[in-house]
């Protein structure tokens, strides 16, 4: 059986769209979560292992929600935790763009590159190691609450273009979520519709890099 470890945010935990953002937060089911709806598209048999916490940046230390929300302080336990896997999802990036950080998306792909860089570190002395795929997440929209996200929907136009880049120096691979799915009302998080249309996607993304990573 392979392994897959989808670390992300909180489109990965599964949050739906918020009406307000003094509205309590919410969890798409299970089955409905494009983690799982990838598991289930899949020939062979996986693992997911769903590993998303809401508000989790790259690298950035969240002085406001915790400094357990920077990913790059718990990306180590989670490898060793779920160890051995085959395939790491990294969905990360949005939280990058909030007022309080002040980044662009060129230092966001930074710090994805610090995430890669990690992981690498970590399995350098292993036999093996996971493949890792990038994701872009879903574009800011401009419904976002601007007193949270400022112009995040600006600052996050190029992206992909730079999580290309990253991707492709470290031997990763890289999908741009925009190309199948749109943030919902509130700009930021995916409905059930286009975590199903991500999980299919993504399944396709999946086989062809287990496959690959097969023959090698």
């Amino acid at each position: 059986m392979k392994t897959i470890v989808c670390f992300g945010d909180s489109n990965t935990w599964g949050c739906p769209p918020f009406a307000n953002i003094a509205q309590t937060p919410d969890r798409i089911p299970p089955e409905k979560r494009w983690t799982n709806i990838m598991g289930r598209h899949l020939a062979e048999d996986v693992w997911i292992v769903e590993e998303g916490l809401s508000g989790r940046t790259t690298v950035f230390d969240d002085q406001i929600e915790g400094l357990h929300k920077n990913g790059a302080r718990t990306i180590i336990p989670v490898l060793e935790s779920h160890a051995p896997m085959d395939l790491l999802i990294i969905m990360l990036g949005t939280n990058d763009f909030k007022e309080q950080f002040s980044i662009s998306s060129y230092n966001s792909a930074r710090g994805m590159l610090t995430l890669i860089q990690l992981v690498k570190g970590h399995y350098a002395l292993s036999d093996t190691s996971p493949e890792i795929l990038v994701v872009t997440p879903p574009k800011i929209g401009v419904a976002a609450e601007p007193a949270m996200w400022g112009d995040g929907h600006r600052k996050c136009i190029d992206h992909a273009y730079y999580l290309e880049q990253v991707a492709s120096r470290t031997g990763c691979f890289h999908f741009d979520a925009n190309k199948v799915v749109r943030a919902g009302i509130d700009g930021i998080h995916l409905d059930p519709e286009m975590h199903l249309l991500l999980g299919q996607a993504l399944a396709r993304e999946a086989a062809s890099i287990l496959k690959m990573r097969a023959v090698r």
